[in-house]
């Protein structure tokens, strides 16, 4: 089943897997480095205000379907409002903890969406 740009990479419905998250995560905050860089150094410091929501909309993207890999709401992100322990059993969650095995309410497991090859039942 292809899925479409938008489901694949800006949709926050669906499941994502912990190493993609992995790789991911620090791609869009070096990505928003880089260009917050390049935009200070071509026009002024204002112009990076563009950036926040595209970053922000990123980053909720990212953590709300790795948050969805485990069975977990988007309400787990309330975590971070804990000072220290908050963010730091959030980062564990996200980073560490591996997602439900199989098929949850917010999809089928990530790690076997695209897998190519066929499955077969021997118990029958």
């Amino acid at each position: 089943m292809s899925m479409s740009f938008y489901q694949r990479y800006l949709s926050p419905a669906g499941r994502l897997s912990r190493g993609c998250f992995n790789v991911l995560l620090p791609l869009v905050l070096l990505l928003f480095a880089a260009l917050y860089v390049l935009i200070e150094a071509l026009g002024s410091e204002t112009l990076t205000w563009l950036l926040y929501p595209f970053t922000a909309w990123a980053l909720l993207v990212l953590l709300a379907r790795r948050l969805h890999d485990q069975g977990r709401s988007l309400a787990s992100l309330l975590w971070v409002l804990l000072p220290i322990a908050g963010p730091l059993w959030l980062l564990i969650l996200l980073c560490c903890r591996a997602g439900s095995a199989g098929e949850n309410q917010f999809g089928a497991d990530a790690r076997l969406r695209d897998a190519d090859y066929l499955t077969v039942d021997i118990h029958s």
